[in-house]
């Protein structure tokens, strides 16, 4: 049976037929105009070492796009565009003459034209800029939301969700930023911090999570969730703000280091919905596996690559997700990133993020190309481990077993930091400071190491257990006597509790609006806090003085339970440290020819000593104080 329609019927879908047909021509006829979202680097310099600058340019309709220079001075070529028509690759080479200015490029598509637009840079003072970190320094962490509040009006910036300011939830943006800062450069520089790393500024997620697991953070308050690598995070301010930062911090002697964090970015970066390439990342939101956290596995020559992988590809967190660099496309953006930072901001050092996690010859391309570009730059990795056998295998000036040397200029100590937080709460003794540092053995040169007091992933000292105010000094003592770079946590100098994260966290009192005391000031810190302050600003100011201190040999002297003694030692000057964890007064005793010390020099007391030791005699007593350190200065030798 045949289905038969009426007349009038079959004349209207007849109609629609052809209407829908020629709709479907005219869309194909005149496909859509290319636009531009994004590019990045925005800008770049003339008679940069990286000669051409890759572009990766974000946008719609970019099928077929060629891109064209509209100055003399730009040649723009090697365009490729993504499979979805939203990303475009391409290299801009620029002239070594060429002058500071816009310098606009020209996409263009069957379809039409969009600019893309570029600029150069004018290249900072590099006798201002750019200075590095040496053992001259002290590093002063900060967590910028947790330390002051020096402009309430980005507290809330458009598009915040409600509570995500919040002082109240530890896990919210609490309002600090980088005009807190820099209103307290002054107080840094009174306790003679001489470089300041701040947590990172990119730009971070701006809402609040859903998560049913304790450590997951409400907000990105912390930083280490970027979604635009060449974003200033709002809630902390804006790049004018982040080079003032810079330039009012060298105006007064201060570095500034800044946390790059090259591993991950946030689940809400663009990224994850549109990546540039299908390999911008190992896995994807739904498909991905988890980091093992098993970077033991890296340092053995007998391991699979697929028991590493793991490791090296798996997520950090199911909202963080890791960054594919053995795809050369994020490496070389990765890289540029790190030396556009650095060449806008004049800023002095990088702490790299969860540096274990990333391809060996990854760390040491980057390293190569800061130093090529800036001589000077610094940069320190996060290798987490307690093991000096596993830090050791990061640094760079030798090759590991893979034959990759990271050329890395440091890593942090985090194998002498845990044993001198167990000597000092009463877990071990003493002379455990001194075995530690036989493991020097295995760095090309520990005095490149960093000595950290804490940071912010850690608990501080004066809530581990055992922890006491004395004990939290001779911690410090240690870590700004011993070699290397030392690194103070903010708030360590005041003895400030706070357990696991993100308690650690805590806001510096009197940095925020409100606050019951001020304690950027003498008369706002309670008796405990401005005894630990005293002791802290006397120690920097102790090894300020003192070259032998800050890059000097280190000899052990002396060593049992409770004490240990040890000299920092250069051309100049002889230092003895001592230090004294008993409850009473030790005499160490020390064999003056370990010093090649004549009879009659003596040792004059620079710190906390009781009484000038008698002239050298064979023999050198020290007397130092119940639960104290002590340091003397050895006279002509």
């Amino acid at each position: 049976m045949k289905l038969r329609l009426p007349q009038h019927v079959f004349k209207t879908l007849a109609t629609l037929l052809v209407l829908l047909a020629c709709s479907a021509t005219h869309a194909g006829a005149q496909p859509s105009t290319p636009e531009v979202f994004k590019v990045e680097p925005p800008s770049w310099w003339a008679g940069h070492s990286i000669n051409p600058v890759r572009l990766l340019v974000r946008g719609r309709n970019l099928h077929g796009a060629r891109v064209m220079a509209t100055r003399a001075e730009t040649e723009a070529f090697g365009a490729t565009v993504n499979a979805a028509g939203t990303y475009l690759f391409v290299n801009v080479r620029i002239n070594p003459a060429a002058h500071p200015g816009a310098y606009p490029l020209t996409v263009e598509t069957p379809a039409g034209k969009a600019v893309l637009p570029f600029s150069l840079n004018a290249p900072l003072d590099l006798r201002k800029n750019f200075q590095g970190i040496t053992t001259d320094d002290v590093i002063y962490l900060i967590m910028p939301d947790r330390f002051s509040d020096g402009d309430p009006k980005n507290n809330a910036p458009a598009g915040s969700p409600a509570g995500a300011n919040d002082r109240r939830n530890t896990r919210a943006y609490h309002g600090g930023d980088l005009r807190g800062v820099i209103n307290h450069l002054p107080y840094m520089k009174d306790l003679g911090v001489t470089a300041i790393w701040l947590t990172p500024w990119y730009d971070n997620w701006n809402g609040i999570s859903q998560c049913d697991k304790p450590w997951c953070p409400n907000t990105s308050y912390h930083g280490y969730g970027a979604i635009d690598y060449y974003g200033v995070e709002d809630h902390f301010g804006d790049l004018a703000t982040l080079r003032e930062l810079v330039e009012r911090a060298h105006a007064a002697g201060i570095k500034i280091i800044q946390d790059q964090v090259a591993n991950h970015v946030n689940s809400h970066h663009p990224w994850l919905a549109d990546p540039p390439l299908d390999s911008w990342f190992h896995g994807t939101r739904a498909r991905h596996v988890q980091n093992q956290f098993r970077a033991d596995l890296l340092l053995s020559p007998h391991a699979s690559p697929l028991a590493r992988a793991p490791t090296l590809d798996g997520w950090f967190a199911d909202d963080l997700p890791d960054m594919n660099q053995d795809e050369p496309e994020v490496a070389r953006y990765e890289i540029q990133n790190s030396l556009w930072w650095v060449g806008v901001t004049g800023l002095d050092g990088i702490r790299q993020d969860t540096i274990q996690y990333m391809p060996r010859p990854f760390i040491r391309d980057l390293s190569d190309a800061l130093r090529r570009e800036y001589p000077r730059i610094w940069m320190v990795g996060e290798v987490f481990d307690r093991d000096p056998v596993h830090t050791s295998y990061f640094i760079g000036g030798h090759a590991g077993w893979d034959g990759v040397d990271t050329h890395l200029p440091s890593v942090f100590d985090f194998p002498s930091w845990q044993v001198s937080l167990d000597v000092f709460t009463n877990k071990r003794p003493v002379k455990d400071l001194r075995y530690i540092l036989r493991s020097d053995a295995l760095y090309p040169d520990p005095s490149r190491l960093v000595m950290m007091a804490n940071n912010h992933d850690t608990r501080r000292f004066m809530s581990l257990e055992g922890a006491t105010v004395e004990g939290a000094m001779l911690h410090l003592a240690y870590v700004l006597t011993t070699r290397g770079t030392p690194q103070l946590y903010y708030g360590e100098e005041l003895a400030m509790e706070g357990g696991e994260d993100p308690d650690n966290r805590r806001d510096f009192p009197g940095g925020f609006p409100k606050d019951a005391r001020d304690a950027f000031n003498t008369r706002g810190r309670e008796p405990r806090e401005q005894r630990m302050y005293e002791w802290t600003r006397d120690l920097i100011r102790l090894r300020r003085e003192h070259s032998a201190i800050r890059g000097g040999e280190l000899i052990d002297l002396a060593f049992d339970d409770d004490s240990y003694a040890y000299a920092r030692l250069d051309e100049r000057e002889t230092v003895v440290i001592a230090i004294n964890r008993a409850a009473v007064q030790k005499e160490i005793k020390i064999d003056a020819s370990m010093l090649n010390a004549r009879d009659g020099v003596s040792l004059a007391p620079l710190l906390t000593a009781t009484d000038r030791p008698a002239a050298v005699s064979g023999t050198i007593t020290l007397r130092v104080p119940a639960r104290s350190a002590a340091a003397y200065k050895m006279g002509d030798r």
